[in-house]
């Protein structure tokens, strides 16, 4: 039997800084995720690994982040990530020092985020984002 796929269309709303930001769950965890394109794979600040039930998999990790900078990563384990009463997807997030990004959205008046989602996780779901609308589409397969 194929399965079709369904379409959702998740709302966004632009930052002072003009970033994408959009409300989604984590493991059931509500939080506010940052939709980054440029980033590589999806991230979660690490000191909300416990909040938001992430286990850690492997060895602590070097990455690189914008602007060539060295940061200290940990892989999670699969989690779900949502957005209310629907799943997405399960990811593994990279978790990261989120302190520096906070900090830089705070000075523009921005609440801090919980996280960011990247290519990984966007290409996975053929995300299309509707910069007009403001609106995330994901393909749910």
């Amino acid at each position: 039997m194929i399965k079709s796929a369904t379409t959702i269309s998740i709302p966004l709303r632009f930052s002072a800084s003009k970033h994408l930001l959009g409300r989604f769950t984590v493991n059931g965890h509500k939080g506010v995720f940052l939709i980054d394109t440029g980033a590589s794979n999806s991230c979660m600040e690490i000191a909300l690994a416990e909040q938001y039930e992430l286990a850690i998999a492997g060895e602590p990790l070097s990455v690189t982040g914008a602007g060539n900078e060295k940061l200290r990563a940990q892989a999670s384990q699969e989690s779900c990530l949502g957005h209310q009463d629907q799943e997405l997807s399960q990811v593994e997030f990279m978790l990261i020092d989120m302190e520096a990004i906070n900090s830089a959205l705070e000075e523009q008046g921005e609440s801090p985020i919980d996280g960011i989602l990247g290519a990984d996780l966007l290409a996975s779901l053929s995300a299309v984002i509707d910069y007009k609308a403001k609106r995330l589409l994901l393909t749910l397969k």
